[in-house]
This record gives structure tokens, C-alpha cells and sequence, in this order.
């Protein structure tokens, strides 16, 4: 049988994997006593670890908030580099109100999608009041760009709001119950996968099924796992790139 990976798997991993093995053990080995005992306990386990994770399984913020931060982002652009150019209007009063608008840019920060999560949505926060104010709404109505702002502060809502969901989840997960419960499934499955794969040595017309289907699961998980740290590594590769 192939090795299980324990150690690469996230909570949300494990759960997944487990149940899957379960229920795929339960299929393949109906009536086989030893194996609903094990099952029996690595579903207690999976129960327990649920409960712990709450709102959090399954929920993969760190892609979501990369496609917000990019939205917002452009967003930024959008309205900054559009007002750049009405500045060099031959229209005088949309010059006027292009040269404007781009001087709160210039005031708040040219760089903001630089920053880190935190840095960029005070200084959106504070560039979305500035351009807020009446002078400033008179100016963005001036050129057509009121879509624009509109849309840079619908995708800073958009990526706080996530962020805030993440905060607020991530706050509710118990761990001590997440750590016990990770240690129950652990303790089980690595005994039932050892018995599935030693019995199928001996009797493979029986257990010979859920060792293939285990199989196909832990390589399933596997990438799973690969495919996730890969994103976060790339998220951090960003996250470095803002501080520095």
C-alpha cells in the first residue's frame, strides 16, 4: 500500500482523506469486525474534528483573498491611471478635475498594492475618503469616472469583508479538540491501513478492493496537499514582495 503522508496534510486534508478511506473500507469490507471497530473510532475522530473546525472546513482563504487583493488592485489602477490621462485633456475643466483626482493618489501613495494585506487597506481606506469628499466627487463626476470609484470601493469591501471572515474563523477554531482529535485519526488509520495492507498480502480476494481504492484516495490527497502548498507559497512569495 502506498505511504500515507500524515505529515503534509492539513486539518481539512486529513478529514477529507480519512472519510473517504472510511466509507471505502466500510464498502469494500463489509461484516469484517476488526475493520468497523477501527472505522467506528476514526469516524468518532472525524465527528470531533469537525465540530473543532467548525466554519473553517473546506474554506481556502488564502486563494480568495489573492483574487480580491487583484481586483482591488486594478481597480486602484483603473481610476489612478484614468485620471492620469484626463489630466492632459483639452477640455480644461476635465484637466483640471483629471489633475485633481490624481493628486489624492499622489498624497495617499502611488505604490499601495506593494503593501502588505494590512498597510493597503488603511492607506484604500483612507485614499476612498479622501476621494469621498465633495470637491473630490465634483472632480471623478467631472471626467465619467464615477463607475471607476465605485468599483474600487465595491472591491475593497469585497476583499476586507473576506478577510474579516477569515479572522473571525479562524478565532472560533478549537484546537486543543482539533490537536486530540487529530491524534485519535492518526492513532486508527495508520492501524487500519497496516491491517488492510498485510491482509491483502494473505487474502487479496478480499481485501485486495479496499487496498486499491485506498490507494487511488492517498494519491488523491497527495495532490491535494502539493496543489496547497504551492498556492501558499505563492501567497507568501506576495506577501514577502508588499513588505519589503
Amino acid at each position: 500500500m502506498k505511504n500515507f503522508p500524515f505529515s503534509i496534510l492539513n486539518s481539512n486534508e486529513l478529514y477529507t482523506a480519512s472519510t473517504r478511506i472510511v466509507d471505502a473500507s466500510k464498502a469494500t469490507l463489509e461484516g469484517d469486525p476488526y475493520t468497523s471497530t477501527l472505522c467506528l473510532h476514526i469516524g468518532q475522530g472525524n465527528s470531533d474534528l469537525g465540530k473543532a473546525l467548525g466554519k473553517a472546513l473546506y474554506r481556502e482563504f488564502t486563494p480568495l483573498l489573492l483574487v480580491h487583493d487583484q481586483e482591488r488592485d486594478d481597480s486602484f489602477f483603473n481610476l489612478r491611471d484614468y485620471a492620469s490621462s484626463c489630466s492632459h485633456s483639452k477640455n480644461p475643466i476635465q484637466a483640471a478635475a483629471g489633475k485633481s483626482i490624481r493628486a489624492i493618489f499622489d498624497n495617499v501613495g502611488n505604490s499601495v498594492s506593494n503593501l502588505g494585506y494590512a498597510k493597503e487597506t488603511a492607506k484604500l481606506k483612507t485614499l476612498i475618503e479622501a476621494l469621498g469628499t465633495s470637491s473630490a466627487q465634483q472632480a471623478i463626476e467631472a471626467i465619467v469616472a464615477t463607475e471607476r470609484f465605485e468599483e474600487l470601493k465595491s472591491s475593497q469591501d469585497q476583499f476586507e469583508k473576506t478577510y474579516q471572515i477569515k479572522i473571525k474563523t479562524e478565532s472560533d477554531i478549537n484546537y486543543p479538540l482539533v490537536k486530540d482529535s487529530k491524534l485519535r485519526i492518526t492513532k486508527y488509520l495508520k492501524t487500519l491501513l497496516y491491517y488492510i495492507d498485510t491482509n491483502s498480502d494473505l487474502d487479496g480476494a478480499i481485501f485486495g478492493a479496499a487496498k486499491e481504492a485506498i490507494n487511488q484516495i492517498i494519491t488523491d490527497a497527495v495532490a491535494i496537499a502539493h496543489s496547497r502548498a504551492t498556492r501558499t507559497e505563492n501567497a507568501e512569495d506576495k506577501e514577502d514582495k508588499k513588505t519589503e
